[in-house]
Parts: structure tokens; C-alpha cells; sequence
């Protein structure tokens, strides 16, 4: 078992030290991130995220938090128990008051198991981290304009102009995208968001099957950037190629149950909102 926590939040290191019980309790071996370890003042005992090798990883937090833990993850990262220490989280499983049910659920194998694609992103020969919401093609400038042209399997499709374009998977469809008017997605799909942000005029977000493959190429831009999950930034000059598709490397999350469209009318979508 893995545990990391948002440290900035001590609600977050309260449960991870109530995790921390309950798995000792039940004779089973845990190791924590190197930051959590060193706050609760156990020396060496703690792993880089990148290093953890465990049969469940329990993220505690918000969806940022979530987001940079899975930037760190490798390929065969094991599966995810998500705990919601944020405003939104979309992206988590499971209630702080169900960690230890979902935990004990999880040992008899009675989670419900939910893949969720990723992103593969490269900048010429620049890797970039796989992406669980989006990558983000914009202007480290504010109010400049941001034109691209977009490429599918190497056909043109599209320009963009305005503040940048964001290629989203379904899990990202109730991100970023949804606030610039993309569509929501239901997370057991495949497939690619193309959403543009503030188009200067008429642009329709697009749905693409998950074997497509997108080019942008960066046509005018002050300071043009890629933006990984709103963590990872890397920089770009007009001219270049930004080559995107969908992963075939999910990442699984586990929780109780599927609550997708529970959290999605607690958002505004339902009539109790």
C-alpha cells in the first residue's frame, strides 16, 4: 500500500494517519511519499511517488492533488483509491467517511474498478507526462492571440484563434474544457476533445475516436506553452508541432461505487443545485 497526502491541508494528513491505522491494525504493510513520511516525522521512511511500488496507491486530496501525484506515475502504475479533501473532486473515489469501508471493500474485492484514459503528448522529440485531463495549447501572455492549425491523421481539420485549444480526454470533459463550452463526456469512453478557449469567432468543440491522430502547429503566439493537467508547462515558438493522442495506458481508479453522474448534478446540472 502507498499513501500520499495534500500536505497543505491537515485534514488530508488526518486521514492519511487514520489510513496509516487501520492498515496497521490489519497487519498490512504500507509505505508512505517522502513529504507525508517527513511530516509525520518518520525518517526514511519515505519513497519519491515515482519509486512507490505497492498493490493499491491511496491519494488524498483534491483533484490538483490528484493530478500532480499522476503525473509522476509509471506505465504499470497499481490501482488508484482517490479520497476527497477538495471543493470538487471530480476525480476522486471515495468520502473521508468511507475510507476504511472502501479500504476493507478493496481487500475482498468488492471495489468497483473504473480506467481512465490518458493523453500522450510530444513536442518534436520532447516526451511530454501523460495527461489524465488535458494538454493545453495557449499564450503565457494574457489577452494575445493564439492561432493554430490542427491536423487529424495528417489531414487538415481545423484553425484555431483566440486565447488557445485544449485536448481533453473524457475525464477532463468536466475541467477545463466544460468551462469553455465543451461537451460532457461520459468517462467510460474513448475518445479526444478538441475545445477551443475563447475563439475570436464561431468554433465548434470537436469529439474525435480515440485512434486519432492531432497535430497543432503553433502559427502565431507571444511565448506560446503546452500545459499538462495545469502542472506541467513547457514551452513552445511558433512553428512548432504539438502531436497528441490517446494513450493505451490508462490508469484505474477504484472506489464503492461509480459516482460520476452524482457528482456531476452536485455541479449544476440537476435540479437540486
Amino acid at each position: 500500500m502507498g499513501i500520499i497526502a495534500n500536505m497543505t491541508k491537515p485534514e488530508a494528513v488526518g486521514i492519511a494517519e487514520r489510513i496509516m491505522a487501520y492498515l496497521s491494525g490489519e497487519g498490512i504493510e504500507f509505505v508512505l511519499e517522502e513529504e507525508l513520511a517527513k511530516a509525520l516525522d518518520r525518517p526514511g521512511g519515505g519513497v519519491p511517488l515515482q519509486f512507490m511500488r505497492a498493490d493499491l496507491l491511496v491519494i488524498v486530496g483534491g483533484d490538483g492533488t490528484i493530478l500532480r501525484a499522476c503525473l509522476d506515475l509509471p506505465d504499470d502504475a497499481p490501482p488508484i483509491m482517490a479520497v476527497n479533501v477538495g471543493e470538487r473532486g471530480f476525480l476522486t473515489t471515495v468520502e473521508p467517511s468511507e475510507v476504511e469501508e472502501a479500504l476493507r471493500a478493496f481487500f475482498e474485492g468488492r471495489v468497483e474498478v473504473e480506467e481512465r484514459m490518458r493523453l500522450e503528448a510530444r513536442i518534436g522529440n520532447t516526451v511530454l507526462p501523460k495527461a489524465l485531463n488535458e494538454v493545453c495549447l495557449t499564450s503565457k501572455v494574457p489577452a494575445k492571440l493564439f492561432k493554430a492549425r490542427v491536423r487529424k491523421n495528417g489531414a487538415d481539420m481545423c484553425w484555431v484563434e483566440g486565447d488557445g485549444l485544449l485536448v481533453a480526454t473524457p475525464a477532463g470533459s468536466t475541467a477545463y474544457s466544460l468551462s469553455c463550452g465543451g461537451p460532457v463526456v461520459d468517462p467510460g469512453l474513448r475518445c479526444l476533445l478538441l475545445t477551443p478557449i475563447c475563439p475570436v469567432r464561431p468554433s465548434w468543440p470537436f469529439v474525435l475516436p480515440p485512434d486519432a491522430q492531432i497535430e497543432v502547429e503553433v502559427v502565431k503566439a507571444r511565448e506560446p506553452v503546452a500545459v499538462v493537467d495545469g502542472q506541467a508547462v513547457f514551452e513552445l515558438e511558433v512553428g512548432s508541432v504539438v502531436s497528441i493522442r490517446a494513450s493505451e495506458r490508462p490508469l484505474r481508479f477504484v472506489g464503492l461505487r461509480a459516482r460520476f453522474y452524482e457528482k456531476l448534478a452536485r455541479r449544476g446540472s440537476g435540479p437540486h443545485a
